[in-house]
């Protein structure tokens, strides 16, 4: 396999496991901050969760979802910081993590993708 082909497939595995990173990375550029409290609601269909929290003109806002990945990326009991999208923030909200193992491998076939282009 020639070094670009090889290349440009390295840069693409790599970015293909960087995508929620950069994914939350535009969602933290272009979304707001807020405290919000998280509350359990059991349904029919399963358990589901419940994400309150007041806008800065003083409405209140709740999201209902059952995405275990939100919760898990909660510190404990209490207020959580959020993400939420000013311009429908009823739609989604999202839990700001740290970057994992995934970044740390998208970043280093990235590299080695750009390294086997420039030879």
């Amino acid at each position: 396999m020639p070094a670009a082909a090889s290349g440009l497939l390295l840069c693409l595995l790599g970015l293909v496991l960087l995508r929620r990173d950069i994914r939350s990375l535009w969602r933290r550029m272009r979304w707001r901050r807020a405290q919000a409290t998280v509350q359990f609601q059991p349904t029919a269909a399963g358990p589901a969760w419940r994400f309150d929290f007041v806008l800065p003109d003083g409405s209140p806002v709740s999201v209902p979802t059952n995405s275990l990945r939100d919760l898990a990326r909660r510190d404990g009991p209490g207020p959580v910081t959020i993400l939420y999208d000013p311009r429908a923030p009823s739609r989604y909200v999202e839990i700001p993590g740290r970057p994992g193992l995934a970044a740390l491998v998208g970043v280093g076939l990235v590299g080695l993708g750009v390294a086997a282009l420039l030879r």
